[in-house]
């Protein structure tokens, strides 16, 4: 399990917000907009990094990510009954091969779906795995007890071949609830760190906005099989001073690439400075290292 920790010692408010308006939702469906036919912010994260690594002094800003239902992670089984569907059209011979990929495609879904697998399952997971192969070899060789051969002989003489018209209409069946994740990221799943607070947004309710003071944020990724489907995905979790838990964003899509950057905003504060009269007020950045 990885954890990465921001500490900023200081006490927290939440100003909720309710209020609905047309203006608000054209607001936010373009920043949605870019981060959905970006990657799910991929581009971005890649040019914030590039950016980081020419010029390490970076002013105060703003970054928003999306959490996402874990509807979304049923891409990878709509995009390969879409690829195999047509590749088996086009090139019949291979309808063996796109079948077993297309199997171990919907066993991944249905294992991430279902399940949680921390790096320390993982690892107990993969030593089952292999002591189970090693006693399978140790029969075969030594004993002549066929296991392992008999056992493979059986899946090749099952033959599954990849059927389009199934994959396509379970492809298309399935990105109904992936749509409906997309809908539900637009709706609920925005939030927005300032160096000061922040900000969510819910569609029909309003906003919310949270003071970051006294918080402690933490990275956690308790899932390899959601963060390999939702490129380095995970959850951030916002800690009071007493060590409880008081917020909670799971399933964010390229954390591990934005981490940086939102660890970058997360160590800065802004304060408002009186100065001259003719300019009374101005903005200051105060990094925490």
């Amino acid at each position: 399990m990885t954890m990465q920790t921001t500490n900023i010692p200081i006490r927290s408010q939440v100003h909720p917000e309710t209020a609905f308006a047309l203006p608000q939702v054209l607001k936010k469906a373009g920043p949605f907009t870019l981060w959905l036919f970006s990657g799910f912010g991929l581009v971005p994260a890649l040019w914030s990094m590039l950016r980081s690594r020419r010029n390490s002094r970076s002013k105060a800003e703003e970054i928003s990510v999306y959490c996402v239902h874990r509807s979304f992670y049923l891409w990878a089984m709509i995009l390969s009954g879409f690829v195999a569907s047509a590749a088996v059209v086009h090139y019949p011979h291979s309808a063996t091969v796109w079948g077993w990929a297309y199997i171990a495609v919907v066993l991944y879904t249905l294992a991430t779906l279902l399940f949680d697998v921390g790096t320390l399952r993982l690892l107990l997971w993969t030593g089952i795995v292999a002591l189970l192969w090693l006693t399978c070899r140790y029969l075969e060789d030594l004993k002549h007890v066929a296991v392992l051969s008999s056992l493979t002989a059986y899946l090749k003489h099952l033959h599954p071949r990849l059927d389009p018209g199934t994959a396509l209409v379970l492809s298309w069946l399935l990105l109904i609830p992936w749509l409906g994740a997309l809908f539900h990221s637009f709706t609920r799943g925005r939030t927005t760190f300032s160096p000061n607070s922040i900000e969510e947004y819910f569609l029909g309710e309003g906003r919310e906005i949270t003071d970051r003071s006294g918080l402690t944020f933490r990275s956690r990724y308790r899932d390899l099989l959601e963060t390999l489907l939702g490129f380095g995905a995970g959850d951030l979790e916002a800690i009071d001073s007493s060590g409880k838990v008081v917020k909670r964003w799971e399933n964010i899509p390229l954390l591990a690439f934005t981490w940086r950057r939102l660890d970058h905003i997360l160590h800065q504060r802004s304060a408002l400075v009186d100065n001259a009269p003719e300019d009374p007020v101005e903005v200051e950045q105060v990094s925490r290292q």
